[in-house]
């Protein structure tokens, strides 16, 4: 019989709670309890909101949702007030933010979704038998999103504290670690969530920064520090050797985050001067390769690797063997242009040149022979748009140019680099006569005889002009001679089947005013043809004084 007892208290403690009401509710209507506290605890009116519940302190319960929303939408007004975001310490982060300026929107539907979901049987029996049973639903809001960036982002840095790493300071001879500290950080998206109620006080949540070397981790990279330092260490190459000593050393040591430890590194500037003084005898300068022209053909002189002192693999074996002898480590250093570089350039024959003549000794002369020993050499890219004063530099005394005669307005007159016009015209007819793109130029004011009517060029610093592109595939040598009696430019590249004809159309008059057309037919093997038409009209030259 106790057996059967025990097994009846147990059946009764599993019942569910709602199971043990619903007995309750029906022994109270067998007791006599009114018979619609039954009902209205056992039938509940599934169309409106339980009774009890309330929305900010608004009373909605046993409305409908569509009566709750209209009663909250007419009791609801703009906010006012302020808004004040509390510090972790209890002192205000910012003066107070008005209310109004986050222009909030209240959620009436979702909180009338939210009070109107089902409550359980117990919360509707206490509360027809005041016991209880009241629920307040708290109203949020819309905000602007702008608005509440900006803020919180003043909270952040008002409130922001960066976390310091622990790290390791070289004092004389010693290493000390100098200890780290946490920071803390606002966040930002649960502060913008604590603002969604329109609360008149918000505490401001941080959260900690950790600093990502810790004191340990600065202990163990002093440890290594000490072991990398704690002898001179000497460095080998071809039986002569290079003592770096402790001194040096710790003015070397220098410590590195790596991946959130704590590595200690020799800098190998530091070191780099010994290691050039002991044992830069095993360095060798990179040359690069160059152009030789015979005849009419270019061929190409091999370049040459240098060898450099490798101070930062030198650093790493010193790391790495602390107080050992450890051999130098060199590098290749490749010259500034490679011979396979070179030869990829396809500068292989004359595709163009002209010699224009003038008469020796004149100061003219020195600024083209200046200005043949600047642009001989040069090697314009394929594809490559240059300008010849770009090419020259401006023209000054300093950079070896004088003053020679040159035109301006229609007069002749002194000017230092006068003379240079020549180069730009002899420049200019190798590339007309060599197909590339005439970008910019413009003639002279009068016809000078010794220049091919039309075809001639005019440059001054700051302009006109002489502005040229090669639109060919491979890269275009310059090579400029200024002899004795003539000044001579030949373009290097490769042809491409290329053809060039010209026809000058005009009468040239020395002394006068005329016209002159000159036209260019350029031919790209089997790849089409270019065909051009230029026109110029030149003044009277002025007559003596």
């Amino acid at each position: 019989m106790p057996l059967r007892r025990h097994r009846a208290r147990a059946a009764i403690q599993r019942l569910p709670t709602d199971s043990l009401l619903a007995g309750a509710a029906a022994i109270l209507t067998l007791m006599g309890v009114s018979t619609i506290v039954a009902a209205r605890v056992l039938h509940p009116d599934r169309d409106r909101i339980p009774p009890g519940v309330s929305i900010a302190g608004t009373p909605v319960g046993r409305l409908t949702p569509a009566e709750a929303t209209r009663t909250l939408t007419a009791r609801r007004r703009a906010p006012n007030g302020a808004l004040l975001l509390i510090g972790p310490d209890g002192d205000p982060v910012l003066p107070p933010v008005r209310l109004a300026t986050l222009r909030p929107i209240p959620l009436v539907e979702e909180a009338v979704g939210l009070a109107s979901r089902p409550v359980g049987l117990g919360y509707r029996l206490r509360r027809e038998l005041g016991l209880g049973g009241t629920r307040d639903i708290q109203l949020e809001y819309r905000l602007r999103r702008h608005v509440v960036d900006r803020l919180t982002a003043r909270a952040a840095r008002a409130l922001d504290r960066p976390a310091r790493s622990a790290y390791v300071r070289v004092t004389g001879s010693e290493l000390v670690v100098v200890p780290s500290s946490r920071g803390r950080a606002v966040d930002r998206a649960a502060l913008a969530r604590r603002l969604e109620s329109l609360p008149r006080e918000v505490q401001v949540p941080v959260v900690p920064v950790t600093p990502e070397i810790t004191d340990l981790q600065a202990q163990i990279g002093r440890a290594k520090g000490l072991r990398i330092v704690r002898a001179p260490t000497i460095v080998s190459a071809g039986g002569q050797r290079a003592q770096i000593n402790r001194a040096l050393l710790l003015r070397a040591l220098d410590f590195k985050n790596e991946g959130g430890t704590l590595e200690p590194r020799i800098d190998p500037r530091t070191i780099d001067g010994l290691l050039d003084r002991r044992l830069g005898h095993v360095e060798r300068p990179p040359r690069s390769a160059r152009f030789r022209v015979r005849g009419r053909r270019v061929e190409v002189i091999a370049g040459r690797p240098g060898r450099a002192i490798d101070s930062v693999a030198v650093a790493r074996s010193i790391e790495d063997r602390p107080g050992e002898t450890v051999s130098l480590r060199t590098r290749m250093v490749a010259p500034p242009l490679t011979t396979r570089e070179a030869e990829d350039l396809g500068i292989r024959e004359v595709v163009g040149e002209f010699r224009t003549p003038y008469a020796c000794c004149q100061p003219r002369v020195t600024n083209i022979r200046r200005a043949a020993e600047l642009l001989d050499g040069v090697i314009i890219p394929a594809g490559a748009t240059f300008s010849l004063n770009t090419l020259l530099g401006e023209r000054t005394r300093a950079r070896g140019f004088v003053a020679a005669p040159q035109i301006n307005a229609g007069k002749l007159e002194d000017a230092v680099g006068g003379g240079i016009s020549q180069v730009a015209t002899t420049l200019f007819n190798a590339a007309f006569l060599a197909g590339l793109r005439i970008v910019s130029h413009t003639p002279h004011e009068f016809w000078i005889p010794r220049y091919p009517a039309g075809r001639e060029a005019t440059i001054s610093w700051g302009g006109p002009e002489l502005v040229l592109k090669n639109d060919w595939p491979s890269a275009i040598l310059l090579k400029v001679v200024a002899a004795d009696e003539g000044i001579t430019v030949r373009l290097f590249s490769s042809r491409y089947g290329r053809r060039v004809s010209t026809e000058t159309i005009g009468f040239p008059s020395e002394g006068s005013a005329f016209s002159v057309v000159y036209t260019r037919r350029v031919v790209r093997g089997s790849g089409g043809e270019r065909n051009e038409r230029f026109t110029w009209t030149y003044r009277a030259p002025p007559r003596p004084d």
